[in-house]
């Protein structure tokens, strides 16, 4: 045991520094997905969206229409109507800038005066990333003005009680970083894999390495621990990066998104191995790990939500390895949820560990 051990040591060192020697997968683990983040933070913060609204309107009174219909005018507004419990939730979560709520009795009629009962309009706002709220409550104010206006020159009818609302605080950025670090991982396992086994493969190194002591499987295990501690070290890099330099929000536990990083590297050197043992040299690699990741990169929710797929198409990338990882990094990162709550996601993620593990055996090969 304490040889194996020692062998699986010393194989390691030596993969480390095979790695670190091959400048073009320093360059492409590391220096491309920096600049691709920096890419997306410095857009994240020169972009200037609309003010989200979520409208809940308990009333149907003519009265509340003409408030809607004027909401709906102002330019800067992207007014959204659900219900109120949906509309708590997006506010929570930071994915809108204000909550509306328009009371069941706004614009009844008083028999005795003619003229609708006084009534107060709810808002919602943010109050971490106050400006969008405020700046809405005060356009908002001056819609009520008006239609008081027309109601009537007396003391006013219509109100807004206006409350800020705590929240995650999360932006663009926070939703676009678990993404592409479940991208990072699964490029990383693919294709440095695959092209460097097949290299190997092709250039009859590992068939040489049977003849030596050295056991081509602790070789085998060097090298994917090798590919795990460097990928690991990314994957916390760009963390860093992210918090650092543009806010990254970390809601949930660090120990259980690491978790979900190595059940998802796993998955995807699995595959690597797979395409490296099908593959005989590096003209077959390109083309069979392009046609196994770029529905994935495109299809999984990587860089913008499935929420717009065709009901069939969102069934089937529903079981994607990428849409299980990134689907669980997010949970955890976004939304503070435990391993206990992302079970779903942990099932299909544990599922094709298995799965991907015996392919790779099957269609591994030493030459």
């Amino acid at each position: 045991m304490k040889k194996l051990l020692t062998s699986l040591k010393t194989l390691t060192v030596v993969s480390m520094r095979m790695y670190f020697r091959n400048k073009g997968a320093v360059v492409f683990t590391l220096i491309v997905p920096l600049a691709l983040l920096a890419v997306f933070g410095f857009l994240s913060k020169s972009n200037s969206p609309s003010i989200k609204i979520d409208l809940t309107n308990y009333s149907k009174f003519e009265l509340s229409r003409d408030f809607v219909e004027n909401l709906k005018k102002v330019p800067t507004f992207r007014t959204n109507e659900v219900s109120e419990g949906e509309a708590a939730g997006h506010l929570g979560k930071g994915d809108v800038d204000l909550q509306v709520i328009i009371p069941e009795g706004f614009g009844k009629t008083n028999p005795q005066s003619g003229l609708p009962e006084p009534v107060a309009i709810t808002t919602h706002y943010n109050s971490g990333k106050p400006s969008n709220g405020q700046v809405a409550n005060l356009i908002i104010r001056q819609i009520v003005e008006g239609l008081n206006t027309q109601i009537s020159h007396t003391p006013q009818i219509i109100t807004v009680a206006s409350t800020g609302v705590e929240t995650n605080n999360l932006g663009f950025f926070d939703f676009i970083l678990p993404g592409i670090l479940a991208m990072i991982i699964m490029q990383s396992g693919i294709f440095a894999v695959a092209f460097a086994f097949v290299s190997l493969k092709a250039s009859g190194a590992l068939r040489r390495l049977q003849a030596t002591p050295v056991h081509p499987r602790n070789f085998v295990f060097a090298q994917t621990f090798t590919r795990l501690i460097m990928t690991l070290l990314t994957v916390a890099i760009l963390i860093g990066f992210g918090i650092k330099f543009f806010g990254f929000h970390m809601l949930g536990n660090y120990w259980a998104f690491t978790l979900v990083t190595i059940l998802g590297i796993l998955i995807f050197l699995g595959i690597g191995f797979a395409i490296a043992g099908y593959s005989k040299d590096e003209n077959q690699v390109a083309p069979l790990a392009n046609l196994i990741q770029l529905p994935m990169l495109l299809l999984s929710g990587i860089f913008f939500p499935r929420d717009s797929f065709p009901h069939w198409l969102r069934t089937v990338t529903d079981f994607f390895p990428l849409t299980y990882l990134g689907n669980a990094m997010r949970h955890i990162a976004n939304e503070g949820q435990s391993l206990s709550q992302i079970g779903p996601d942990l099932l299909g993620l544990a599922v094709w560990a298995i799965l991907v593990f015996f392919l790779a055996i099957y269609f591994f090969r030493w030459e």
